[in-house]
């Protein structure tokens, strides 16, 4: 009795301690989920504010264009010299010109606006305003030229453009109202209204504006220089705020925005409260089955340990065969399962290990072409017979050097320099018999000792050599290049051959996603089974191909993990 009581409080305590946990895990996930919310939303009003100052500065730069181009139009600069010319022109008809082009220029904008010309030395100023055209309301002397400048009086921007080629000859000014501004911040379609805001203290709201709290909003933002986009989390009238900041193209103008957080963040706190009742209650419910999980548990807990204990003795083809109550028969039936899957995949594993052990073998077998052997044994021959000794020992040489790797198969993996030095032996000895193949390394000295699977790169060369550079007429460029990623390598074989029509490249990617067949043969369709059975998941094989230019192919692997330590993990 005694023994059986100390169970059950264990259990007991064992429950207060579980919900104990959870509550201090829930906690957690909360302050990280209100961290996460105000990141994610303040990601997403910055995106929004550069998406308002983007249109607004795609609006303001197009207004601009129609500025700086009548600097560049004809009429403009025939009239900026009319002393000169008055005896070709008439004047008055090239006044109405310019005075319709300002017009249809200002008309064409979506935006209302206003462009002036002014000529100094003459004084004349033509303008789409005819009022403007009158009196002038410019001072020119406050006016920076090619910057946006705003007039307190008219509640307008304007943009002053002297033409520097014809030494102040001519000037056009650019003017629009701020109502443009808040009709482009009315037609925002976001949670919050954002407004324009200037540190001297001037504003442009949109028409629903709270413009006493955006006033108090922007006043947290004096004294700051805003080059990029500013984000803050503020309090204002009890509650907190977000206000994030953006410059815009008008010098000085700042784009702002506020999101009241207790909006936001109203659900999580609610949730949080709703959690804290509930875990009471689920430790006083704890408490009252504590005796009934006890008896109800422990006898399939305790078969279900056995049977893991012999599944992880290395007995897979163990199973849970009673029948067991109604709340563990999801459990066992996933124990089952999960044996016979595990079970499966090990089989499956040693049968595509001995498909790639054979799939090597018959790679390797493929490389040695007696062919090939036969051609260099005539060319040393043939040069033997005319005493041309040096060709000879070339050949021999790189022959020797050739099959000597060809043939070892005592190492799977071998460095990335072994296999480029049997390219270039295999270079050699082509440009030995036909001096055709330009041969280039391009590849970081940080990967010359990287281990990779032995005769990786050289069926990749053969096919460039024999189906790119061969059928080509003149020479050929066979490029290897190779560099490290953050979490990996990439490799690439290319050469400057016939390349392939768009018709048998899409036939070769369709083989090389395939299984093995007839058609494919064991070429790359080899190569790509070694580098993901070597590399993993994360090792990728591409070909590009065009047609008259070359092909590349690329092995890359974004995973880093070479087999020798996977092997090494799963020893462990």
């Amino acid at each position: 009795m005694t023994r059986k009581w100390s169970l059950f409080t264990k259990m007991v305590t064992f429950l207060a301690l579980l919900l104990l946990a959870i509550a201090g895990l829930y906690g957690y996930t909360v302050a990280t989920s209100i961290d996460t919310v105000q990141r994610e939303l303040e990601t997403s009003r910055i995106n929004q504010l550069m998406f308002l100052a983007d249109r607004l500065e795609n609006d303001i730069d197009q207004l601009a264009l129609n500025a700086y181009n009548l600097l560049q139009d004809q009429s403009v600069r025939d009239y900026a010299i009319l002393p000169a010319i008055e005896h070709l022109v008439d004047r008055n008809r090239l006044k109405m010109t310019i005075t319709e082009k300002l017009k249809l220029q200002s008309t064409a904008s979506a935006w209302t606006n206003t462009l002036t010309v002014y000529f100094p030395q003459t004084g004349d100023v033509m303008s789409s305003d005819a009022y403007r055209a009158l009196k002038p309301e410019y001072d020119f002397n406050e006016l920076k030229p090619d910057q946006w400048t705003f007039d307190m009086l008219t509640g307008e921007f304007i943009l002053y453009v002297p033409d520097r080629e014809q030494a102040g000859d001519v000037s056009v000014i650019l003017s629009f109202p701020s109502e443009n501004i808040r009709k482009l911040l009315a037609s925002y379609e976001g949670q919050s209204r954002p407004y324009m805001y200037h540190p001297s203290g001037r504003f442009i709201f949109d028409y629903n504006m709270d413009s006493v709290t955006a006033i108090r909003m922007a006043g947290h933002l004096e004294g700051r220089k805003i080059n990029g986009s500013v984000s803050m989390v503020t309090e204002a009238n009890g509650m907190s705020y977000m206000v994030n900041a953006m410059p815009t193209v008008l010098d000085g103008w700042v784009l702002v925005e506020f999101t009241p957080l207790e909006r936001i963040l109203q659900p999580i706190r609610k949730s949080t409260t709703l959690f804290a009742g509930a875990t009471a209650a689920l430790l006083c419910l704890g408490v009252a089955f504590a005796f009934v999980l006890y008896r109800n548990v422990q006898l399939p807990i305790r078969k279900l340990v056995s049977s893991l204990a012999r599944f992880k003795e290395g007995d897979y083809g163990v199973r849970i065969g009673f029948v067991p109550t109604r709340e563990f028969r999801l459990l066992t039936e996933g124990f089952n399962e999960m044996a016979k899957r595990v079970g499966d995949l090990i089989d499956k594993v040693l049968t595509e290990q001995l498909r790639a052990k054979e799939a090597e073998f018959k790679q390797l077998q493929s490389q040695i072409n007696p062919h090939f052997l036969y051609n260099c044994l005539f060319f040393i021959k043939s040069k033997a017979r005319i005493g041309d000794t040096e060709s000879v020992e070339a050949m021999a040489l790189s022959l020797g050097e050739y099959y000597r790797y060809m043939t070892r198969t005592e190492k799977d993996m071998v460095p990335l320099r072994s296999e480029l030095d049997l390219i270039r032996n295999y270079v050699s000895i082509l440009n030995l018999r036909k001096p055709r193949i330009d041969y280039v390394v391009d590849v970081s000295e940080e990967l010359m000792d990287l281990p990779i699977p032995r005769l990786l790169l050289q069926p990749l060369v053969e096919n460039a050599v024999m189906h790119g550079i061969e059928p080509k007429t003149g020479r050929g460029t066979l490029r290897i290049t190779g560099r490290k990623l953050p979490d990996g390598f990439v490799l690439a074989v290319e050469d400057d051959g016939v390349g392939m029509t768009p018709e048998a490249l899409h036939r070769l990617r369709g083989q090389l996603r395939g299984p093995k067949s007839e058609e494919s043969g064991y070429g790359v369709w080899n190569v790509k089974q070694r580098f993901v059975q070597k590399f993993g998941p994360g090792a990728v094989l591409e070909v590009d191909s065009t047609a008259g230019e070359g092909t590349t192919v690329t092995l890359r692997c974004e995973s880093g993990k070479q087999e020798e330590s996977r092997h090494d993990d799963s020893a462990r």
